[in-house]
């Protein structure tokens, strides 16, 4: 189970409502905090959120997404991620340099999160072959296949949960040197250099700026603004050590997005 927090920050400084406490309060009655059978994630893209439930020692697993289009991370941001969180969620397309959707090369990325020892989901895989580079051929299995064999991440999340199981159930990954072609890893830059040695010129694919890298200024934020009272002005923030009214943890159902099976693939 994963439940994703967005805007968790605005909810508590402007509107009063502490969606944290209400998140982990929901999962410990539903008894997930005593339970070893179902992991349950919490994903957010600020930090601030999630370094607050690490301080609260919320027993759950603690999944960072990064922001898109980055192609690297520097020691120092990713020693900050790991103050915080367990795993990231990575924009798949940050994996690969591209040009109008042809592959030009590997990103260090990966090499760089894993390396840190975190864990990395790449999302979003979706059916629609225009939604894929044209290195995959339009097929989605041969996208997904290169993701869980080449690239090797550590799961998957998709808007088609059924590809991903039938993927999993028969990856060909047991037939050795009879495994069909079409299950086979695609050459990284391999449609770009053929379309160079060719293509004329003016259908090449142009060339492409170098992507940024995540550094520690993307990564820290302001600390988690406390709650503010329900009867205070819009974005005053709560006199010192008041807590949240009861009506703020009971109101569960209206603020939270529970994610229930993900179409995390864990290979």
């Amino acid at each position: 189970m994963s439940s994703v927090l967005q805007n968790a920050a605005f909810m508590a400084k402007s509107l009063g409502f502490d969606v944290l406490e209400s998140l982990t309060t929901a999962l410990n009655d539903a008894g997930y905090n005593n339970q070893t059978t179902k992991e349950v994630m919490i994903q957010s893209t600020d930090s601030a959120v999630l370094v607050k439930l690490k301080q609260q020692k919320a027993k759950y697993k603690l999944v960072y997404t990064l922001p898109s289009g980055i192609g690297s991370a520097s020691v120092s941001s990713l020693t900050d991620v790991k103050e915080f969180a367990e795993a990231v969620v990575v924009d798949r397309s940050s994996f690969f340099a591209q040009s109008v959707h042809f592959i030009i090369n590997h990103t260090s990325l990966l090499t760089d999160l894993q390396s840190a020892g975190l864990t990395v989901y790449a999302q979003v895989f979706r059916n629609e072959f225009v939604s894929q580079p044209w290195d995959f051929f339009g097929d989605e299995t041969v996208e997904i296949n290169s993701y869980a064999q080449s690239l090797k991440v550590d799961g998957l999340i998709t808007d088609f949960p059924k590809t991903v199981r039938r993927y999993k159930r028969n990856s060909c990954t047991g037939l050795g040197n009879d495994v069909p072609s079409y299950m086979g890893n695609v050459t990284v830059g391999g449609l770009a250099q053929l379309l160079k040695n060719q293509a004329a010129p003016q259908a090449q694919p142009p060339s492409v700026a170098p992507m940024p890298k995540l550094d520690a200024s993307s990564v820290q934020q302001p600390p988690f603004p406390p709650v503010a009272p329900k009867n205070a002005p819009f974005g005053a923030g709560p006199p010192p050590g008041s807590s949240p009214s009861a009506a703020h943890k009971t109101a569960v159902s209206t603020c939270i997005l529970l994610v229930v099976a993900c179409a995390t693939l864990l290979l």
